[in-house]
């Protein structure tokens, strides 16, 4: 990705110095490698949106001049009213107290922009430069793994067999673990890193997992778990 390209990729209604994005080009370009993570970044001093990478950019299809026009007004009005409120309030305190390193974790509902309800978890990472102040926005959709959790936490009628309170849940908590982020498409090595354990008990979890759920492989299992929501 040249930097003509990175160009491409900026808020076309802001005029923005070559220096500042020469500056950040190499974050840039690992934003575009990201296959999974959604990813804006906001010129504070701006008050606009200075660059989105390319899975947002698929989200947002022909809304994507909004984003860049209205800014965090039309990104928050896709989030559910009863959330708006409090995720506002949190965003405007962070940026009323910038401080480099300063981070933000929101979790919230939202309609994406196919009108279909979303999970999502959204990191502000605030870093400065000399002259600019830069808000990091890492957005994942975790819309399974919110769907698999409620699954797990069901204390009756998991697959069909009705669990007595008594009795400790069919899952442990490192198959929970492991089952949220096979929902988000971590391959089993990815896991063990993750969660600091071998690549072979990763496997063995995965393998325990569609022992337990009765089912033939990974997407079998998935499917039937996100059924009992």
């Amino acid at each position: 990705m040249n930097f003509t390209e990175i160009k491409g990729s900026l808020n076309p209604f802001v005029k923005f110095e070559d220096a500042l994005v020469f500056k950040i080009s190499k974050i840039l370009k690992a934003c575009e490698r990201s296959e999974n993570l959604i990813v804006c970044i906001y010129l504070i001093e701006k008050d606009s949106f200075l660059y989105c990478n390319h899975n947002l950019k698929n989200i947002l299809s022909e809304d994507l001049d909004k984003l860049w026009e209205k800014g965090w007004d039309f990104w928050l009005s896709r989030i559910e009213a009863k959330e708006v409120l409090i995720t506002r309030e949190r965003i405007r305190n962070l940026f009323k107290n910038i401080h480099d390193g300063r981070s933000l974790t929101l979790r919230y509902q939202m309609e994406n922009f196919a009108y279909r309800k979303m999970h999502i978890e959204h990191e502000i990472f605030i870093h400065r430069t000399n002259k600019h102040t830069l808000a990091f926005n890492y957005l994942l959709d975790v819309s399974d793994k919110e769907r698999i959790k409620k699954c797990c936490e069901l204390s009756e009628n998991l697959l069909g067999c009705r669990v007595s309170k008594k009795q400790p849940n069919r899952i442990s908590i490192r198959e929970q673990e492991v089952l949220r982020l096979i929902a988000n498409g971590f391959s089993s090595k990815e896991i063990a890193n993750m969660l600091f354990i071998s690549n072979h008990t990763a496997i063995s979890h995965r393998k325990n997992l569609i022992e337990k759920f009765q089912v033939r492989n990974t997407a079998h299992l998935i499917k039937n778990a996100a059924a009992f929501i």
